[in-house]
């Protein structure tokens, strides 16, 4: 069958990953689920993890070597057949590859509902369960057994329905430090935050600092607000998970502070950092989470489209930096999106910015959207980042396109840690957070300043500012004021301050 569905009325065929598959267990004990796996060529057991809100386990699949591995060239997985045939397995379903991360399907849907339709009657049409509404989203759970994507092509030809879709449960990697080598000392002048230099961030301050009206939300894994260079900072917070103002971020995720600390940190003495957006406000919103350390992060596009609304209508936030990117394409989070940069600020619309991805591919959703903020990374050398630059960090690269507008340091920033030494380091601060999760939320800040220097702005004026001033640098040639590597250039902060 086809795992497809649509988003905007296109099609999306869904990349199945061959090598791991999804089981949900019956029951029974370890060895009887270990038995089910070796009987059906997957696993082993002990190197797989429990995806718990979509209630399976993501286990190794067959290689394609074995009779019950993927077949290349069809849409066949015959380890699902086998996996479903043992007594200690529920079901089984393929895993999908989405940008930098995966997805899986979790018996839900997320229906758009036509204005002044009857949901009750709706559901009540498709076998559907109500789980949640709000906005247009309308979160319903399917029966066991049913097929997902045949539900949401139902739901999709119904008159009463904008759009229906799965709602995926998503999960990723965060980059690592780095790797490779030393990469070659930096100028002693830009030892310590270099790209608060390169930017003409220092220099931009001279002119206008954040000020505390402006509000930048990070939505990210949670953000240490006890840290001394955040808590000033932060009015706001909410768990989108838990939909509670308790965002503490778990012990082994340390992603969102790091972000944070990029965007708005407020330098708060000796050894401490400063934010491009230094001054500015901080909307802390959780949307993912992991368990353990150096696991997989986990959300679902409900989760997110929830957070995105939450930012703008009750966080207020002017900002909006999501360096979460790679999930599933969907209706309702680029509804969400939408939602934000059309009725945020009273309608001057709040500035959403995205993380382009960090697998040198093509740039990951939503950094693809229309009037997103998609951002590159860029190094210290102020070279598109590749695996072949000067920083050595041969292990990931920035996805590139047509859609990236503008790129930013993403190598070795430093930047605020889950304090106490509980995350990237042995301190208070990251010295090496990497990727276009450390660019973006440098752009953010200077968004921050850009908008606390002239608050009328729309947010579509604001992203022109941030692609119109930017330094054309790197070693691809630009044609027609732009390259699918850095967009229109890199971040120029003091010029558009001074264009503001």
């Amino acid at each position: 069958m086809a795992y497809q569905y649509k988003v905007g009325g296109r099609p999306v065929v869904l990349d199945v990953d061959p090598s791991l598959v999804a089981v949900r267990f019956a029951g029974g004990t370890r060895g009887d689920r270990a038995a089910a796996l070796s009987s059906a060529g997957a696993g082993p057991l002990a190197n797989g993890f429990d995806l718990e809100p979509a209630g399976v386990s993501i286990v190794a699949a067959p290689s394609a070597a074995h009779p019950l591995g993927w077949q290349a060239g069809t849409e066949s997985l015959p380890v699902l057949a086998a996996l479903e045939a043992q007594d200690a397995v529920a079901g089984a379903q393929p895993v999908f590859k989405v940008g930098d991360g995966h997805a899986v399907t979790c018996g839900k849907v997320i229906i758009g509902a036509e204005p002044g339709s009857n949901i009750d009657a709706l559901l009540a049409d498709h076998g559907l369960a109500l789980l949640s509404r709000e906005e247009e989203r309308v979160l319903a759970s399917i029966p066991d057994g049913a097929d997902i994507f045949a539900v949401v092509e139902a739901l999709d030809a119904d008159q009463r329905t904008l759009y229906a879709e799965p709602d995926f449960v998503l999960f990723g990697t965060h980059m690592p430090q780095r790797t490779g080598p030393v990469p070659p000392a930096l100028p002693a002048t830009f030892q310590n935050q270099y790209a608060l230099h390169i930017t003409g961030t220092i220099a931009a301050w001279a002119i206008q600092q954040g000020s505390p009206q402006i509000r930048v939300a990070v939505l990210d894994d949670g953000v240490d607000i006890t840290h001394h260079d955040l808590a000033p900072a932060v009015v706001a917070t909410y768990d989108a998970i838990d939909r509670d103002s308790f965002q503490a971020p778990n012990p082994t995720d340390w992603h969102g502070t790091a972000c944070a600390g990029l965007a708005v940190a407020r330098k708060t003495g000796p050894g401490s950092v400063a934010g491009v957006g230094a001054g500015a406000s901080l909307v802390a919103v959780r949307l993912a989470q992991s368990h353990t350390a150096d696991r997989n992060w986990v959300t679902s596009n409900a989760i997110i489209a929830h957070a995105i609304d939450w930012a703008w209508s009750t966080g207020r936030a002017d900002i909006i930096s999501n360096s979460w990117g790679g999930g599933a394409e969907s209706n309702a989070v680029t509804s969400a999106i939408n939602r934000a940069r059309t009725s945020g600020r009273g309608g001057l619309g709040a500035v959403v910015l995205a993380a382009a991805g960090n697998n040198g591919g093509a740039v990951n959703y939503p950094a693809n959207l229309p009037g997103v903020l998609a951002v590159a990374a860029s190094n210290q050398f102020d070279e598109a980042k590749t695996k072949t630059t000067a920083d050595n960090e041969t292990n990931w690269a920035s996805c590139l396109g047509p859609e990236i507008d503008v790129a930013a340091p993403g190598v070795q920033n430093r930047t605020t840690d889950v304090i106490g030494g509980l995350g990237y380091s042995d301190g208070d601060y990251a010295p090496r957070f990497n990727g276009t999760s450390s660019a973006t939320p440098l752009v953010a800040g200077a968004c921050a300043l850009v908008l606390s220097k002239n608050p009328q702005l729309t947010e579509a004026r604001v992203r022109n500012l941030i692609t119109g001033t930017a330094d054309k640098v790197g070693q691809f040639a630009y044609q027609n004021g732009r390259n699918d590597f850095m967009g229109f250039g890199r971040l120029n902060v003091l010029a558009a301050v001074r264009q503001a």
